[in-house]
């Protein structure tokens, strides 16, 4: 079903709350845009037009979006209908598109004719879903894409490499570096410096669940069990650049090729599950403390069999005390407890409540998009816009997207990729 009513279009003049950048940079934004809504969380999305524009606050920029990167949480939540809004509400993680108005301050640096990468963590609010036209986008979240990159073909990393970011900055304190000068930075520290901008449902994980003694070193091992996923892929790359040595657990049959390319220094095959085991401990000397999951509960528990003896701390150092084994749970936590393991839940809000972790995260993925430093995921082009999205997600339900991402052309661009930037 689709409800249709005519489109006008405002003038310049006349869109009095879109401000901030000059009037010749922005082209004419429509009163009303087309929306998949979801009515009922276990009916298909339904296309309605006559849709209000979002409305712009201060510290936002509203994005024409040209293309919808697809992930596994989209389609999730109208199975169950958990963690979403009360219908009719609006869904999707992640778009690519242009900005083409803003209500932000001289601090900003993105202009409009740029194209962005959207990641909406904040899904509450619905201004910021990627099901429409026309989306908004804080100005300290929104990822510019280099020149050089073709848009459409990072359409489908950003929930992923949040998501990653979040679990080895956050939740394991791994240090970061970026820039020409290669600073330091650490999301866990960032965070911990601003408490107000903590949700209290976060507030464990952030300040609790990682003892600085603990936090992830440079030469350590991490396993990643669902290496192939998008996530998986997004974290080996990541922990690489951290200095950690990746331990890549998935079917190799498959994606043993693409698991190599990224940098991972031991495969481990999952066909045989206690072989696995066995290869691990054989093929990581010293220490296996770390372990990232992103499959699920079934295979969060697999891994907390797997750490290997602890080194000892050098307590002056690292400040002393015995390091506990730490475990990523990203899709469900294991079914039993485990005294010697810590299991940490990804905060993923973070991106959005705490500018000062949002706001790295998304100029240190410019940097590593415009230094071919991350090789983004294979994505295979839907055509069809809105209306095809009902078809691409079931056909991620049906689990036929292994190792690569569905990304929906919302709008074509009216010129060749490559010579799309800012005048």
């Amino acid at each position: 079903m689709v409800i249709t009513s005519s489109r006008t279009m405002m003038t310049i003049a006349e869109a009095s709350t879109l401000t901030s950048l000059p009037a010749a940079t922005l082209k004419p934004i429509p009163y009303s845009q087309r929306q998949l809504l979801l009515l009922d969380p276990r009916r298909p999305y339904m296309l309605h037009t006559n849709r209000e524009i979002p409305e712009l606050k201060f510290g936002d920029l509203l994005v024409e979006v040209y293309g919808i990167g697809l992930n596994q949480i989209d389609w999730e939540p109208t199975d169950t209908g958990h963690t979403l809004p009360p219908p009719p509400c609006l869904n999707g993680r992640e778009f690519i598109g242009k900005i083409i108005a803003s209500n932000v301050d001289r601090k900003c640096r993105l202009r409009a004719g740029e194209w962005v990468l959207a990641v909406s963590t904040d899904h509450r609010d619905l201004r910021k879903a990627a099901f429409q036209e026309y989306a908004i986008v804080s100005c300290y979240n929104a990822i510019r894409i280099p020149k050089h990159v073709e848009p459409f073909q990072v359409a489908s990393m950003g929930v992923a490499y949040v998501t990653a970011g979040l679990a080895l900055g956050v939740c394991l304190g791994l240090t970061f570096t970026k820039g020409p000068k290669q600073k330091e930075f650490n999301l866990l520290e960032n965070a911990r410096m601003y408490p107000e901008n903590v949700p209290d449902d976060i507030a464990d994980e952030v300040f609790d669940a990682m003892a600085p003694c603990y936090q992830a070193q440079p030469g350590e091992w991490l396993l990643v069990s669902g290496a192939s996923t998008i996530t998986g892929q997004i974290l080996i790359q990541l922990a690489k650049l951290g200095g950690l040595k990746v331990v890549g657990a998935a079917d190799l049959s498959s994606h043993g090729e693409l698991l190599q390319s990224l940098g991972t220094d031991v495969l481990i095959d999952l066909s045989n599950l206690d072989q696995a085991k066995r290869d691990i401990k054989r093929l990581t000397p010293g220490s296996l403390r770390l372990a990232i999951d992103a499959v699920g509960p079934e295979s969060a528990e697999w891994c907390q069999q797997t750490p290997t003896k602890p080194l000892p701390v050098d307590a002056a150092a690292r400040g002393g005390g015995s390091k506990l084994s730490h475990l990523v749970a990203m899709s469900g936590k294991p079914g039993t407890y485990n005294p010697n393991i810590q299991v940490h839940t990804v905060p993923i809000k973070l991106f959005h409540t705490s500018p000062y972790v949002g706001g790295h995260l998304s100029k240190w993925l410019y940097e590593l998009l415009d230094t071919n430093k991350i090789q983004p995921p294979e994505v295979d082009f839907v055509p069809g816009g809105l209306a095809a999205i009902n078809g691409a997600l079931e056909t991620l339900r049906q689990g036929k997207m292994s190792g690569k991402r569905l990304v929906i052309r919302v709008k074509e661009p009216d010129v060749k990729i490559g010579s799309l930037s800012p005048t």
